[in-house]
């Protein structure tokens, strides 16, 4: 038999208004008891009938979540910790993936925003497009960005500092002896200029001369933007590149090309994916919580759907995880 409103209120001695008052986020509900019904309805493996709640609240209890690549395990960490937050209290998630194209994503979004009640977007669209969202939250659409963001935008949002994952990555290498540090900057989205941009700070700083390349996201960005140095010649001796996959797609070419990793070439990641650590040579990397992120992610949409104008930012704080890749300090021409 599934379990009711009624078997928790039981359960907890309350009555069935206050369980069903508490699990619809009712403003007369302390945050303590909202707390402790919730916990109680998880532990009893209480579902709410979604179409009832549906009809009674005009509300669907469906979230939905725009990401550029659900391959990447980075994104698939974040989804889980919207999860992890917004299914205890009622919802449930729709989750689409853009590839990469900003075509798709607004495609998606116009799709999803008539059956949810807001959405999560990592947005694959330039950092300085923002038209097509402020159109969307002038119109009273409910989002939150994640990961990224868009310049000029008001809307909450929930990052890392990554102006400091450029710097972090990059400080590292310099600190182990490097002098010529090259850089596999990815698309233009905040993630990637900002990260190039704290790469360029600490180069700068350390009176280095910066190394950029073109690259991307993927593997096959990080693969094919490698294999074009490695061919130009001049190679550095060390690389920070946007994130893992394009770090980890990089070192792929570097190792076909007969290169060792890392005593001819270093490399720096960024995201920490979940695999990072179980590589031939395991990637060194900058990383930060996407559970936190998830959370905090929904945490900020519940709040809009709530009725809370007020926009918030939330940043995850970034860490350097240190593995092979990187290599030990020595001197470096």
């Amino acid at each position: 038999m599934p379990v009711t409103l009624e078997d928790i209120a039981r359960a907890l001695n309350v009555s069935k208004m206050t369980v069903s008052r508490a699990i619809n986020n009712h403003p007369e509900i302390s945050s303590e008891t909202r707390a402790r019904i919730l916990a109680t309805a998880q532990k009893m493996k209480y579902r709410p009938n979604q179409f009832a709640r549906a009809l009674m609240t005009k509300q669907s209890y469906l979230i939905g979540i725009v990401v550029p690549d659900l391959m990447h395990s980075y994104f698939a960490e974040i989804c889980r910790g919207v999860e992890a937050h917004a299914r205890p209290v009622g919802y449930q998630n729709l989750i689409c993936s853009t590839d990469e194209e900003p075509r798709k994503e607004m495609d998606e979004i116009e799709a999803l925003l008539s059956r949810t009640d807001g959405l999560i977007v990592a947005s694959a669209l330039s950092a300085s497009d923002v038209k097509f969202y402020k159109r969307l939250i002038s119109d009273g659409a409910k989002i939150v960005l994640i990961d990224r963001v868009l310049d000029g935008l008001r809307c909450s949002a929930v990052t890392t500092d990554d102006v400091q994952v450029g710097r972090l990555a990059t400080e590292h290498l310099i600190k182990l002896g490097h002098r010529k540090i090259g850089h596999l900057r990815g698309p233009d989205v905040s993630t990637a200029l900002k990260r190039l941009q704290g790469y360029r700070e600490a180069m700068s700083k350390a009176k280095l001369k910066a190394l950029v390349r073109d690259c991307g996201f993927t593997e096959t960005d990080g693969y094919s933007a490698m294999q074009k140095w490695i061919a130009a010649g001049d190679l550095p001796s060390a690389i920070f590149a946007a994130n893992d996959p394009a770090a980890i797609g990089a070192m792929a070419a570097a190792n076909e090309a007969g290169l060792k990793v890392p005593d001819d070439v270093a490399f720096v990641g960024a995201g920490s994916i979940h695999y990072g650590d179980m590589l031939g040579v395991p990637l060194t990397t900058v990383s930060w919580s996407k559970a936190d992120m998830g959370q905090a992610a929904a945490t900020l949409l519940l709040e809009l759907i709530d009725g809370q104008k007020k926009n918030r930012i939330i940043t995850v704080p970034p860490e350097l995880v240190i593995r092979q890749s990187s290599g030990n300090a020595d001197s470096r021409g």
